[in-house]
């Protein structure tokens, strides 16, 4: 379960992806306030407890193509300050208390200019252009779970669950030879 609703279809795709590699998933968690109102939001996060670890994925989605003004607001969008935020409110959610916490940034470009992404790529944050990002992440997300649903239906056909609509698109391209 996940709110609000995204606010673009790549944030949904990425939520989808989040939600079927088995995180909780939030879309537009406030981070932070503006001094002059108004408030900071991450696009997509989600959040699992493996063993002893508190997994985070915080993802965030739009264009690198302006150049170090670009770089400068992913800097300001994977702060120390919001990623704090963002740990403390999932340590909440699961009541986690533990001390590892295996923090992943991400930043998925649906346009991109060559210097730019290469700018964003020394900040430590895995930037990922779309086409790759559907291509090594959300199609095998979707092969891993089809290969081990979490139940067994009658049939040859394995589908994925209604909700995930995103990924039923992409999966129904690839499976019919659209996808490049």
């Amino acid at each position: 379960m996940r709110f609000p609703f995204a606010a673009n279809w790549v944030e949904e795709l990425v939520a989808e992806w989040l939600q079927l590699e088995g995180y909780l998933v939030e879309v537009g968690l406030p981070v932070s306030v503006a001094r002059k109102g108004g408030r900071y939001e991450a696009d997509v996060v989600g959040a699992r407890v493996r063993g002893n670890s508190l997994e985070i994925a915080h993802v965030e989605c739009g264009q690198l193509a302006g150049g170090q003004s670009s770089v400068n607001a992913l800097m300001k969008k994977f702060s120390p300050s919001n990623c704090t935020r963002i740990e403390a409110y999932f340590r909440q959610r699961f009541g986690f208390t533990g001390a590892n916490v295996n923090y992943h940034k991400m930043y998925i470009a649906s346009f991109w200019s060559k210097p730019t992404m290469q700018g964003a790529g020394n900040l430590g944050i895995n930037v990922r252009p779309l086409p790759d990002f559907i291509r090594n992440e959300v199609l095998q997300a979707i092969n891993r779970w089809k290969r081990n649903p979490p139940s067994q239906t009658p049939g040859r056909h394995i589908t994925l669950p209604q909700t995930f609509w995103l990924l039923q698109l992409i999966d129904y391209l690839h499976n019919k030879g659209l996808l490049k």
